[in-house]
């Protein structure tokens, strides 16, 4: 075995570092190259066993999650599956309307159906998304892909009350994002290693002549689709929001923004920490579940029962077809209140209990700051609670942040760090 074939174990490398700190060579600019070398190779070292085989390291951390999902759906699970059947009603009413379309336009190339049914589909599959969120805990994430919901609600109620050419004008708006991302492409290709943008820059410069020629000027904009609603001016978002009547959402969207941007209020708020926002929140929680929920199945819902609407007045012309439409409307609608209201129910159930918890853990932490060492009997004994009762608030309220990180419980005769 050749000296570069030796295992370089962490220990060797403790060793070897401390003696460069002995000598002074660290200080020494000289080092730095064979430092990161050696911090390099134990790295790899360290790490062997768990790149070899990184599905038995994270057996653990799985099970934790399991354990901790498991416990999410004995709460949430019965709102949820509700939430899931909508999902799947809306999956199912996309697809009977689009094969209707084609029963009666062999030449299924109008603007406005297939920007409908295509906004109609990316809303099912982020709905998708946004119920895997919930499931896992990540009701911060899920308000974030609301988020996206609500624009293609707004864009959808747009293009349902425009005309043919308002939607052929959103299609061809592709072109002119593709162009700007080209754009952005142009200048970082050749440091990423990648090939060259599909059009020059010439190329792109001949099309949006083409287009502003067209459409006009403001098409090149960003929402330049929508101009001629405008005084052929491209308006920004909110605009559009208003003439889709959907701008009382706009707190939520704004809401919606905080865990989709990295602005002070992203890291300083969170929608899964509920009331107690003192810790930083990096993991799931069983708490924030109701508002990304809901928006949801709101928008959603919006925006299928508007397809089946635009069916039923631009191409549906056979009774049965219609008395399937209508009912089809109605399922939609009962599905997703069902949902509402069970997940409601389910939230305020746990605000009621986290009312309770918060009740029996600041006389507890009062105690605790003066007296760390006392145990859950001594505590409860002192409070004049049942040990049990008290024993589950502490540790709830550390798994929901209400205790400061620089608290310490002492649960079953152990202490619950919580920083």
């Amino acid at each position: 075995m050749t000296e570069d074939e030796v295992p370089y174990w962490p220990d060797g490398f403790r060793v070897e570092l401390l003696q460069h700190v002995k000598n002074g060579s660290l200080a020494d600019a000289a080092m730095t190259e064979g430092l990161v070398d050696i911090f390099r190779h134990a790295a790899v070292d360290m790490l062997r066993s768990r790149l070899a085989d990184p599905g038995r390291h994270l057996m653990g951390e799985r099970g934790k999650r399991a354990e901790f999902e498991a416990h999410l759906g004995a709460r949430w699970g019965n709102g949820l599956n509700l939430m899931e059947l909508f999902i799947e009603e809306v999956l199912a009413d996309g697809q009977w309307v689009n094969a209707l379309h084609a029963l009666h336009f062999v030449d299924a190339s109008q603007a406005k159906y297939s920007a409908l049914i295509r906004l109609q589909g990316r809303a099912a599959m982020t709905a998708q998304e946004v119920l895997i969120l919930l499931r896992s805990g990540f009701s911060s994430g899920a308000m974030a892909r609301w988020r996206t919901l609500h624009e293609v609600w707004v864009v959808f109620s747009v293009l349902r009350d425009g005309d043919d050419e308002l939607s052929r004008r959103y299609l061809a708006h592709d072109a002119v994002e593709s162009m700007k991302g080209q754009d952005d492409y142009e200048g970082t290709w050749a440091t990423l290693g990648y090939d060259p943008p599909e059009m020059t820059a010439e190329q792109r410069e001949g099309l949006r002549a083409s287009l502003s020629e067209e459409f006009g000027r403001a098409f090149l904009r960003d929402y330049g689709w929508a101009a001629p609603l405008f005084d052929e001016r491209a308006p920004k978002f909110n605009e559009i929001q208003k003439v889709a009547e959907l701008d009382h959402w706009r707190s939520h969207y704004r809401m919606a923004s905080h865990p989709t941007h990295a602005n002070p209020k992203g890291i300083s708020w969170s929608i899964q920490a509920g009331e107690f926002t003192d810790v930083i929140w990096a993991g799931p929680s069983n708490a924030g579940l109701l508002d990304p929920a809901q928006c949801s199945l709101i928008a959603t819902a919006a925006v299928t029962v508007g397809l089946i609407a635009y069916a039923i007045n631009g191409f549906i012309d056979d009774d049965t077809e219609m008395m399937e439409a209508l009912l089809r409307q109605q399922r939609v609608m009962v599905l997703s209140e069902a949902a509402i209201d069970r997940l409601s129910e389910i939230h305020e159930q746990l605000e009621e209990e986290m009312e309770h918890i918060s009740g029996l853990i600041e006389p507890a932490a009062n105690l605790l700051r003066t007296e760390p060492g006392l145990t859950i009997g001594e505590l409860s004994s002192r409070l004049g609670v049942d040990a049990d009762q008290l024993e589950e608030a502490l540790i709830a309220g550390a798994m929901k942040g209400v205790i400061r990180p620089e608290t310490r419980y002492w649960v079953s005769g152990s202490t619950l760090p919580l920083d």
